[in-house]
């Protein structure tokens, strides 16, 4: 119990060090943070960029991180409330600062018998009890100068959380989205079930019915040869049948991507692709298999997107994990002028939306197409 208690001192007393310097690296912020406000109408990118600064000092003295962050006015309201409490510890700092001057000089007066300065005290005339009663009152100061700098981390640490949150506006749009992207969700499962059954039905039925007639004529057939041919047309429509299948099982979710990963997959459209692709990957410490899935499916219908449409003659696909988001880059030297609103890649989008990403097309009239995707990622 008495280590428990200990333990828990040292994380107070560490704590509350870190919040001293965390409170002296805010003031160091204010020039920038009331360049970012004054920048607003012009760009919300400094703004962010502060926000990303004091969003890692706060999660530096927690110790947690602080991935929420505030947009808009609410960005905005933030960064004014923390020019104002780092103007407040600039002011709380120099008292202190001042103090230790003032209690320095006295300590070296009475023990060396110097003049004090600071008082215009002639050698000798600071002595031990008069230190002794600047001390009680110099310590109460210097508690509420601490207990200030302490508030203020609080009401930074609170204005953060508080402003950190969606308000009613942006959940109401959220919620439109997520009901949008339902409905895509949806439209792109009942899509996928047509392509389905039409490559069923033009291409797994028909053969089934070739392989039909081919087997009634063997047994019609009088002459051994004759059978024997027929045999082995049969066997060749058998094994394309088989074939038919496992292609359109692979459209459907391929085995390897469950079993080895999104790379081996990938490795294998590309072989399965006439078009040459050039495949580059840098993704070492992706372990998310929704969002695996997610690029798989992005990639293979962009691949199949340009096949159709493009009439490209080379395509480049890059996949590369940037902190918590994949980014996906599928590009073909086809004829362009794709239409983003089309059934193709506007099912594309949808699947990226149903992960939380979002997808980006340049396709100008002659080409490059260009097609980026990111998704996040666990």
């Amino acid at each position: 119990m008495e280590a428990l208690h200990s333990g828990g001192r040292r994380t107070g007393v560490r704590r509350t060090a870190r919040g001293f310097v965390a409170s002296v690296v805010g003031t160091l912020l204010v020039p920038a943070l009331v360049i970012a406000i004054l920048t607003v109408p012009l760009s919300m990118t400094p703004a962010r960029a502060v926000a990303g600064w004091s969003a890692r000092r706060l999660a530096w003295v927690e110790g947690t991180s602080r991935d929420a962050r505030p947009v808009g006015g609410r960005l905005i309201a933030l960064l004014a409330i923390e020019s104002l409490l780092g103007l407040l510890s600039a002011c709380i700092l120099a008292l202190i600062v001042m103090g230790l001057v003032v209690a320095g000089q006295m300590f070296v007066g009475a023990a060396a018998g110097t003049a004090v300065s600071i008082f215009d005290a002639e050698p000798g005339a600071v002595t031990w009890p008069i230190v002794a009663a600047y001390a009680l009152p110099g310590a109460f100061l210097l508690f509420l100068a601490a207990s200030g700098l302490a508030g203020i981390a609080w009401i930074d640490r609170q204005a953060w959380t508080s402003l950190a949150r969606p308000g009613v506006g942006e959940l109401t749009r959220e919620v439109s989205r997520l009901h949008g992207t339902l409905d895509d969700v949806v439209a792109a499962v009942d899509a996928e079930r047509r392509r389905i059954e039409r490559d069923i039905h033009d291409g797994v039925q028909q053969r089934v019915v070739a392989l039909s007639i081919i087997l009634a004529r063997a047994e019609r057939a009088g002459d051994a040869e004759e059978r024997r041919e027929l045999s082995q047309r049969a066997r060749n429509e058998t094994q394309h049948v088989l074939d038919d299948l496992r292609a359109v099982a692979w459209r459907t979710y391929p085995a390897m991507l469950v079993r080895d990963g999104l790379p081996a997959a990938l490795e294998a459209l590309c072989g399965r692709t006439e078009t040459p692709i050039r495949l580059r990957l840098d993704m070492p410490h992706l372990n998310d298999r929704a969002a695996e899935a997610a690029a798989y499916f992005v990639i293979s219908e962009a691949v199949t997107n340009v096949i159709k449409h493009a009439d490209a003659s080379r395509i480049d696909i890059d996949v590369t994990q940037r902190g918590q988001h994949l980014v996906l880059s599928v590009r073909d030297d086809g004829r362009g002028g794709a239409e983003p609103t089309g059934p193709g890649l506007s099912g594309i989008a949808s699947r990226a939306a149903a992960r939380g990403g979002h997808l980006h097309v340049q396709s100008p009239p002659g080409g490059p197409t260009t097609i980026e995707a990111v998704i996040p990622c666990g």
